[in-house]
């Protein structure tokens, strides 16, 4: 076997266990929540009325504001809906495809720049990679970061090495799509900025190529911002005065940073195949093996059930719990679930409208009712009314509509 094909069996051999390791028991991993019903919702709204505005931050504004996104994510989710006929299970697919393609794309550039180990072993940290693996089980609109911060990086490296203008466009357009969906986004738009204008010739021309790349990506947020008094920059302007006032009503964490992530395989990749150059062979197994291993075998990789979602609970259970639900409501109905931080069952209102065309009371009304149907764990008292839904109905009778589980039930509360 020559060495091209010898090389080209390995990276078969590793996606296919990246592959493996992504869709072994599928249907019962993946994660649908909350975010991921919005997210679905807010998009098959689009199909009866578009809209410039995307899905909105769980945050506020001390003025009352709300921050939204693009609508680029959810209209990428109108063709799947459509495809898929509204089923989450292959939607998801799409995420755990999107995943091994930004792999993909990464091996195919690593291999053009770097040796051919080292850009084989950034791919292996890449696929194999906790977060990734558990990125890939759910619908989220941060998915796209890796990818995103890939092709930000390459189009920011032909840029250095040639100074075409076309790809300081492509990094203000890339910069663009991902601020709207990420607004920590901006100062790593900042910082890309600086490194075009410090490194290029022509700095006006560049500032300008980059500024109209990146104004072609954010076009629905600056036609809202025309259309309605820059009402994203205001609310964002005024998100960053209170978070300067009051630090702690926002936070960094890990997925601020996914953009950065392929940057940090390849800067791996390429460590790693140092020390097998200088003959370290035997201590760079090891840490590929505790690699491996730490990696899945994490708290956020489970073959068994989704990690996302409370224990015992799968996409299964929701469907059937919403074919319950569907199946005996009368007219004037509203669901709760006293299972999470949402309180609205965003999952069993997805099912129940695109599922069996049943719609459920607006998120409001949760008193003007003929029966509200709860899915809590089993060992909640649902007699104590602990949360605005159930308080607003109160009192009330408690019957069990169904048991899906030894742990889960749907209660049906009538007056």
């Amino acid at each position: 076997m020559s060495r091209a094909n010898l090389h080209l069996f390995l990276v078969l051999i590793l996606f296919l266990a990246a592959t493996l390791i992504r869709f072994y028991h599928f249907p019962d991993r993946i994660t649908f929540g909350p975010e991921q019903a919005m997210s679905l919702l807010i998009s098959a709204d689009y199909l009866d009325k578009p809209s410039l505005l995307g899905q909105p931050y769980f945050r506020v504004t001390t003025s009352g504001h709300q921050l939204f996104t693009a609508p680029f994510f959810n209209y990428a989710l109108v063709p799947l809906l459509l495809l898929f006929r509204f089923n989450p299970l292959p939607v998801t697919a799409f995420f755990s495809l999107l995943n091994l393609v930004t792999a993909a794309i990464l091996y195919r550039f690593a291999s053009r720049h770097l040796p051919w180990l080292a850009a084989f072993l950034a791919t292996l940290i890449f696929l194999f990679n906790s977060r990734m693996i558990f990125h890939s089980l759910f619908i989220w609109i941060l998915n796209f970061l890796p990818l995103l911060g890939l092709l930000n990086f390459y189009f920011l490296y032909r840029f250095f090495i040639s100074r075409f203008p076309k790809f300081a466009f492509g990094v203000g357009f890339v910069a663009g799509l991902a601020f709207g969906i990420e607004y920590f986004y901006l100062f790593t738009a900042a910082v890309i900025f600086t490194l075009l204008i410090y490194s290029s010739r022509t700095r006006l021309k560049t500032a300008l190529v980059f500024a109209a790349g990146g104004s072609a990506a954010s076009l629905p947020l600056i036609l809202f911002d025309l259309r309605h008094d820059f009402y994203h920059t205001r609310t964002l302007w005024q998100y960053f005065l209170d978070t300067l006032s009051n630090s702690r009503q926002s936070f960094i964490t890990y997925y601020h940073f996914l953009n950065f992530w392929p940057i940090f395989v390849l800067l791996g990749g390429f460590i790693l195949y140092r020390m097998f150059q200088k003959k370290h062979t035997l201590l760079s197994l090891i840490l590929l093996a505790v690699y491996s291993y730490s990696n899945l075998y994490s708290s956020h990789v489970s073959f068994s059930g989704a990690v996302g979602m409370p224990p015992g609970l799968t996409l299964a259970k929701l469907e059937a719990a919403s074919a319950a639900i569907s199946a005996d409501a009368p007219d004037r109905f509203n669901v709760a679930s006293l299972l999470d931080f949402n309180t609205r069952a965003h999952p069993l209102r997805y099912f129940l409208r695109f599922y069996y065309h049943r719609q459920a009371e607006a998120f409001d009304n949760y008193s003007s009712l003929s029966a509200l149907y709860v899915l809590a764990d089993s060992d909640t008292d649902i007699n104590l009314p602990t949360n605005y839904e159930l308080r607003s109905f109160y009192p009330y009778r408690v019957t069990i509509l169904d048991h899906l589980d030894d742990r889960y039930l749907v209660y049906k509360l009538t007056k």
